[in-house]
């Protein structure tokens, strides 16, 4: 500041409190994570080589990673992307999404493929009939 102003400069102490934990407990805390961590990853490593046999996927030639096929109360736990059981259970959906039929004719319930649900009910908020 200029003397010039007429106000004399403002001295301020500065003052750091201490830390109040040290640093020696921080790193206690940090190398404690990191152990429990890696016994974590030891542990997974086992669990998983005990349940899959292995803990990488063996290469099956050009396909790529073979999927382990693994059942538990008869049913397959493999991911359905990759199991021919998976294509043919998706490909029975679609052809399910797709078909005419009545689920109970007495009550008058009716399935349609969705497309046509879909292209109804849109009419349908649109104020309109659906389109024959």
């Amino acid at each position: 500041m200029s003397q010039a102003s007429g106000h004399e400069p403002i001295d301020f102490e500065v003052h750091q409190e201490e830390d109040v934990v040290s640093s020696a407990a921080v790193l206690r805390v940090a190398v404690t994570s990191v152990v429990i961590g890696a016994i974590g990853v030891f542990f997974g490593g086992v669990i998983l080589a005990a349940a899959t046999g292995t803990l990488r996927p063996s290469f099956a030639g050009p396909g790529g990673p073979k999927p382990v096929g693994r059942t538990l109360s008869e049913i397959e736990q493999t991911p359905v992307r990759d199991t021919r059981t998976g294509l043919d259970l998706r490909d029975a959906q679609e052809r399910e999404l797709r078909r005419w039929g009545w689920v109970d004719r007495r009550a008058g319930v009716a399935t349609i493929p969705i497309e046509r649900a879909i292209d109804v009910l849109v009419a349908e908020q649109n104020g309109g009939h659906p389109s024959e």
